[in-house]
C-alpha cells in the first residue's frame, strides 16, 4: 500500500463493501493492509458531502491523489501539488483541470490572479510553519473578497500516525471511499483560524466534527 503520508485508494482497504452509515464507530473502522492499529489511529469512515465549491477561478492546494475539487470544478480549477506522483494519480479523474507541480509556500502566480481557493485535506501534511506561509500566499493570489474553503482532519492522538477514512459524495458522481494518512499527531481548526486572521481573512463559516472540520474564510 501507499505510505502513511499519502492518500489511500479503494484498493488499500479491506471489506469496504460492508461499510454503512448506520454502523457504530467501531464497526466502521476498516482494516488497512500493512498498517498496525496499535501504532496508527484509524478513524471510522467519515462522510463528506460536497454539494458546491466556490464560484469563478479556483486555486486548489495539494490537489493530488483523488483530485476532489478538480473533479467538481473542472477547467475552473488550477490544481497544484508538490509531487508529480500525486498529480499523476489524480489528473485522469479530472482531465479538464489545469494541473501543475508547485510549492504552495511560494506560489508561482501574480497577485489577485484567482477568484477563490480551496484546500481539501492537504494541510494535515504540512508543518504549522508551512500552513502559515501557505495561507499568506493564498491571501496574496486571490482577489479581495475572495474565499478560501478548507476541509481538514481534527487530530489528537498519542499514536505515531493518523489515518482518516472518508466516504466522499460529489455532484453527479458515485460515492467513493478513500483515506489520508499523516505522521502529524496534533491539529485542529484553531490553528487555522489563528493563521487565517493573521493573514487578513475573516471566518465566515465553520463546521467542526469529531475527526474533521470545514472552514470558509473571506479575504478582507
Amino acid at each position: 500500500m501507499k505510505t502513511v503520508s499519502s492518500y489511500l485508494s479503494t484498493s488499500d482497504f479491506i471489506s469496504l463493501s460492508n461499510y454503512s452509515p448506520n454502523m457504530n464507530e467501531d464497526e466502521n473502522i476498516p482494516e488497512i493492509p500493512g498498517v498496525d492499529p496499535t501504532e496508527t489511529q484509524i478513524t471510522p469512515f467519515q462522510e463528506i458531502i460536497i454539494n458546491e465549491i466556490p464560484l469563478g477561478s479556483i486555486i486548489d492546494i495539494g490537489a493530488g491523489g483523488e483530485g476532489v475539487i478538480a473533479q467538481v470544478g473542472g477547467e475552473r480549477v488550477t490544481a497544484i501539488d508538490k509531487l508529480q506522483s500525486e498529480i499523476d494519480e489524480a489528473k485522469d479523474k479530472a482531465p479538464n483541470a489545469k494541473w501543475m507541480v508547485a510549492d504552495a509556500t511560494e506560489l508561482p502566480f501574480e497577485n489577485e490572479e484567482f477568484d477563490n481557493a480551496t484546500s481539501f485535506f492537504s494541510g494535515m501534511y504540512m508543518s504549522h510553519e508551512d500552513k502559515k506561509k501557505i495561507i499568506e500566499e493564498i491571501h496574496r493570489v486571490i482577489s479581495p473578497g475572495g474565499e478560501l474553503w478548507i476541509w481538514d482532519s481534527k487530530i489528537d492522538t498519542d499514536k505515531d500516525q493518523f489515518i482518516i477514512t472518508l466516504t466522499i459524495s460529489l455532484p453527479d458522481k458515485e460515492k467513493f471511499n478513500t483515506g489520508y494518512g499523516t505522521r502529524i499527531t496534533k491539529q485542529d481548526e484553531g490553528i487555522y483560524e489563528e493563521y487565517l486572521k493573521e493573514a487578513g481573512f475573516i471566518i465566515e463559516e465553520r463546521e467542526v466534527n469529531k475527526y474533521w472540520f470545514f472552514i470558509k474564510a473571506k479575504k478582507i
